[in-house]
């Protein structure tokens, strides 16, 4: 018990009036109990630690709803705890992104460190992503979605998403049209 020290401090006189202890003991424990929350704040609205309510509250404040408006194929549009903490990382570090494609590799391998991407400038307002080997399904139409990966304002971001660049470059073909392109290629029969 943290009020345990505070007791410890009653004078002699008083240590042994079980009223005068009762009463202390309930009045430190309301400011204890405040105390405990109020220490509770930061781990549970930790982006690493929050669950549930707390990580759409961080999405509120973020400016990311957990329902992402986008048609997903493998999963409902209402993301899971792990996933939407992806997607939330990846606005922060959008929202703070330097514009450089440097930093673009830092934020791809602080949300993906075993996967590739590959990102070239074509110098001519467009830019391609070609990305390997990521985890699952959701994953992938989250990064085609362009939630993901930073793009400057008024650059069209083509985004490759296969197991293999080989093949993404061999089989892709250019959808055109928005600010960002999809290609996810298959391997053919």
């Amino acid at each position: 018990m943290a009020i345990q020290k505070y007791l410890n401090l009653i004078t002699s006189e008083h240590q042994n009036k079980p009223k005068f202890n009762a009463w202390l003991s309930a009045a430190l424990n309301k400011v204890d109990d405040g105390i405990t929350a109020t220490n509770s704040i930061p781990t549970a609205f930790d982006i690493d630690t929050a669950v549930g309510v707390q990580l759409d509250i961080l999405g509120q404040a973020i400016g990311q709803l957990r329902d992402i408006g986008v048609p997903l194929t493998s999963a409902s549009s209402i993301l899971d705890d792990d996933h939407y903490r992806l997607v939330l990382k990846a606005k922060i570090a959008r929202n703070q992104w330097d514009g450089t494609i440097g930093q673009i590799y830092d934020i791809w391998n602080g949300a993906f460190p075993n996967s590739a991407l590959q990102i070239i400038d074509n110098q001519d307002m467009s830019m391609q992503a070609m990305v390997t080997n990521l985890t699952d399904n959701l994953s992938t139409e989250l990064v085609t979605a362009g939630l993901i990966i930073p793009k400057p304002m008024g650059v069209t971001l083509i985004i490759i998403a296969d197991t293999t660049i080989d093949e993404a470059l061999y089989f892709g073909a250019i959808v055109s049209g928005g600010d960002i392109t999809t290609i996810t290629t298959q391997n053919p029969a």
